[in-house]
């Protein structure tokens, strides 16, 4: 089970604190621990300094090592530790300062070694032992320290540290969890306004943090996103508007030719090839119009794949403006191509023709009556340029941002919208370009810029 980003905030924040402390505590009692062991050391180390100091003033005023021994227990007084002199050979001479039974002392060597031994009663003792030679006399100094008080502190220590442990884990709880909560707030705040943004208030925004941080970035992606979402959903119910007026126009002449074709039992064989003309151009109107959408869409869903092969672009243009020429016969435009020859490259050869197509065709329905239609090929070393220039009367300059949107109709056009759209997605598809160059009275010219490819390199 996946636990709430709250519930994991707490968690770490709180683990890594405790972390902290512990780690800071243990290294903290260990240390403390180690620097009072130092100190007792050295202490050890003056004791016995002032021993062998106070042994060798009595050696001086010729006194035996056993007088010395006892002398040296009146004069060195040290009552919380144990002092022992021994002979040479292992024999106790004495033993003063914190009382300790002469069958109880630990065992040591002669040399100076501050080490902890373990006593016959159980308890830890740190002691530090010497051989000395002075005056003719041999003998082994020890000084004995009990541990037990130092290892009560360290423990009192340990435990205060595991109290504030303890205390510092509830704390970072429970501010682990104010600041979580606090922190995640205004993505609580936008959770929920993002679940009241549907289909029917798209116009509707998440509340951006007032401070200018990662959950105010995350509100401004979002409210950005929702904006490109309202776009498309608009653009959409645009599109399936401007379709259901496209479509119902040639619906409803089918359906009135049908109607007025029906209203009478007996027909002439010439009244019927009219009504059947009408929906026959009215059905071919539609079936354009369906296929130019439907194309559309499915390049908006990136469904519709290049099949690249090396062709002429001089020849498609050729072959686009023999295929219209009865639409330019009907109104009298003459259609001239020229330009360079053997312009070569790897595209898409019905898709090409396609955009070619709509660019003539396009170019020839907005012509002057008896007009002409200019479609030039020019090449350079990397691109291919296609100009078609038509001496109509010219797009308006307020409509020039607009010539490319779908079902976008200006003047006394005929067509669905839908030509130059599409021979601009197939421009770019090649990796190309589309554009309106220029729009004047007499001379109103699209440009397409195509890349170059060799034939052993379709893209």
């Amino acid at each position: 089970m996946t636990l709430p980003i709250r519930a994991r905030l707490t968690l770490w924040y709180t683990s890594v604190v405790v972390a902290v402390l512990a780690t800071g505590g243990v290294v903290g009692a260990l240390v403390q621990f180690e620097l009072a062991m130092n100190r007792l050391d050295d202490d050890l180390v003056r004791s016995m300094a002032t021993l062998q100091g106070v042994m060798r003033n009595e050696f001086s005023e010729g006194l035996s090592l056993e007088a010395a021994a006892a002398e040296a227990s009146i004069e060195v007084v040290v009552p919380d530790r144990t002092m022992v002199l021994r002979r040479a050979n292992g024999t106790i001479l004495r033993v003063w300062g914190l009382p300790m039974p002469a069958e109880s002392v630990p065992s040591f060597g002669a040399t100076a070694v501050n080490h902890t031994v373990t006593l016959p009663s159980g308890d830890d003792a740190r002691i530090l032992s010497d051989f000395v030679e002075h005056a003719g006399h041999a003998y082994v100094a020890a000084v004995i320290a009990p541990l037990g008080a130092l290892q009560a502190q360290h423990a009192e220590t340990v435990r205060a540290t595991a109290l504030g442990i303890l205390v510092a884990l509830l704390v970072a709880a429970v501010g682990g969890w104010f600041i979580a909560r606090q922190t995640l707030r205004p993505l609580t705040r936008m959770a929920v306004q993002a679940r009241g943004i549907n289909e029917r208030n798209p116009t509707e925004r998440l509340s951006a943090p007032p401070v200018n941080d990662e959950l105010g970035d995350l509100a401004t992606s979002f409210n950005e996103l929702l904006e490109r979402l309202a776009a498309a959903l608009n653009f959409q119910r645009q599109f399936m508007a401007d379709a259901s007026h496209e479509l119902r126009t040639p619906v409803s002449v089918v359906r009135t030719a049908t109607q007025v074709t029906l209203s009478q039992d007996v027909r002439t064989n010439e009244e019927y090839r009219e009504s059947l003309g009408i929906i026959g151009e009215q059905a071919h109107r539609l079936s354009r119009l369906v296929d130019a959408m439907f194309l559309l869409s499915r390049a908006e869903a990136r469904g519709v794949p290049l099949r690249p092969e090396f062709l002429n672009l001089d020849d498609l243009l050729a072959e686009s403006a023999r295929s219209l020429r009865v639409l330019a016969e009907q109104r009298a435009v003459s259609v001239v191509t020229s330009g360079a020859d053997e312009v070569g490259l790897a595209g898409d050869s019905a898709l090409l023709h396609r955009m070619v197509s709509n660019l003539l065709d396009n170019a020839i329905r907005h012509a002057a009556t008896g007009g002409q239609v200019v479609a030039r090929l020019e090449r350079t070393s990397d691109v291919a340029l296609l100009r078609v220039t038509n001496d109509g009367d010219g797009i308006a300059a307020e409509h020039h941002d607009r010539i490319f949107e779908r079902f976008a109709r200006f003047g006394d056009s005929q067509g669905a919208g839908l030509g130059l759209p599409i021979a601009r997605w197939v421009a770019e598809a090649h990796g190309g370009t589309l554009v309106l160059e220029r729009s004047a009275p007499g001379a109103t010219t699209f440009a397409v810029t195509l890349p170059l490819r060799s034939a052993g390199q379709p893209e």
